[in-house]
């Protein structure tokens, strides 16, 4: 198989979340008035990872990852093995204490904050996020001496303000990171196609460095966007019991099992009964970045 250990792995590490994110796959569960899934990462599952792959995103699809009771510990094990690390991160519910033990924890850590508009209006999308309050704890990790990034995702409501945003980035030095997205119509050609249009595939797992997914469950997946589909059919098998983080020690016996070549084979020798998700976002007919374009300035 592919020496995964070579790419990086995006993580999950957990279900909590104080926002509430029009966009965000959470709402699909709170709408059907369904719990969301998921536990918080243990130290323990996080060794696994660490002894495997050299990179790690906390960037999260059900949670943020201010919100796990291991946090500090995570960034240590990151500081003692060498690994490196980015968060990701848009609530903004934590004290300004505890932002500073967590810069001061690892500082060699990259923080990318999601504040899509001028801080003031940054909640018109990130429902209950305090972007004011944010944008001062991000100035605060870029005066520490940390890697910081401001991440804006350009709506109607921003989308004028983004010149302004950009002076206020380069006046301290903050990288800043557009990103447009066209998940509406994205999701409309989907609808339009069907299994039967689908010919080939051109899977970023198998034909770029696309980094690897921890899902919330604890289940390592070959992406972050499978993390959501948990009885889809390709995909359900990938969620077995013996997958799972806690019941396995060896990563390498995840991705070489079975189930995973046979993922990976239905994807290079028949396509047309791939997942519905990889031919969602892995079809040659379809917007090859439906997540969107981010454009760093």
């Amino acid at each position: 198989m592919i020496p995964f250990y070579e790419r990086s792995i995006n993580i999950d590490t957990g279900n909590k979340c104080t926002l509430e994110c029009s966009g965000c796959a959470r709402q699909r569960y709170r709408k059907n008035g369904e719990t969301i899934p998921g536990k918080d990462l243990t130290i323990e599952q996080f060794d696994k990872i660490t002894n495997y792959f050299k990179k790690v995103s906390f960037c999260g699809t059900f949670s943020d990852p201010i919100f796990n009771p291991n946090f500090f510990d995570l960034l240590e094990m990151c500081k003692t093995k060498n690994i490196k690390v980015d968060i990701s991160t848009a609530a903004s519910h934590r004290p300004e204490t505890w932002y500073e033990k967590a810069f001061n924890t690892n500082k060699d850590a990259v923080w990318i904050f999601g504040i899509d508009g001028l801080p003031k209006d940054s909640h018109k999308y990130r429902v209950h996020q305090n972007g004011e309050y944010l944008f001062n704890i991000m100035l605060m990790a870029k005066y520490k001496g940390l890697r910081v990034k401001w991440q804006y995702i350009v709506f109607d409501y921003n989308k004028n303000d983004i010149e302004e945003a950009k002076m206020i980035s380069e006046l301290h030095k903050i990288p800043f990171i557009l990103l447009y997205t066209e998940r509406d119509e994205h999701d409309k050609k989907i609808q339009q196609t069907s299994s039967n249009d689908i010919n080939k595939l051109n899977p970023k797992c198998l034909l770029t460095k696309r980094s690897l997914s921890l899902s919330n469950t604890g289940h390592l997946m070959p992406c972050c966007w499978l993390n959501t589909k948990y009885t889809q059919k390709g995909i359900v098998q990938l969620f077995k019991s013996e997958h799972h983080l806690d019941n396995n020690n060896n990563l390498d016996d995840i991705i070489n099992s079975n189930d995973w070549k046979n993922f990976f084979k239905v994807l290079k020798e028949d396509p047309k009964n791939a997942p519905f998700t990889c031919k969602s976002f892995c079809n040659t007919d379809i917007d090859q970045n439906p997540e969107g374009l981010e454009i760093e300035v």
